[in-house]
């Protein structure tokens, strides 16, 4: 079975990589909720703050390995993510909750 990627996921993986923190927050619902590094952040300004942070604490990229579509429309993605944070490189699992073509939530963990 073939898994179709999302192309909200995509663009969030590619602008891992990029300045663009507007584009990146527009991945998301008004009403997101991302969960990473034991805090939780909700809404744009949160969800803003977070990317703001992690880009000027560490300089890092995400490679998306594999690709898994949950019942209920989740999809796990499972990234090498390596960059300049302790530990690095760690495989973490990015689970994506869809909602109207956007993120409406995202749990990160290893």
């Amino acid at each position: 079975m073939t898994v179709t990627v999302p192309n909200v996921i995509v663009r969030y993986f590619e602008l891992t990589a990029e300045p663009d923190v507007d584009a990146f927050v527009a991945c998301f619902t008004d009403d997101a909720i991302v969960a990473d590094e034991d805090r939780t952040y909700e809404g744009p300004a949160a969800i803003r703050a977070w990317r703001e942070r992690t880009t000027g604490e560490y300089d890092y990229k995400a490679i998306p390995e594999t690709v898994e579509e949950e019942a209920g429309g989740n999809v796990t993605v499972t990234a090498l993510v390596s960059g300049t944070f302790p530990g690095s490189p760690v495989r973490l699992r990015y689970r994506f909750t869809l909602r109207d073509g956007l993120i409406g939530a995202l749990d990160i963990r290893p």
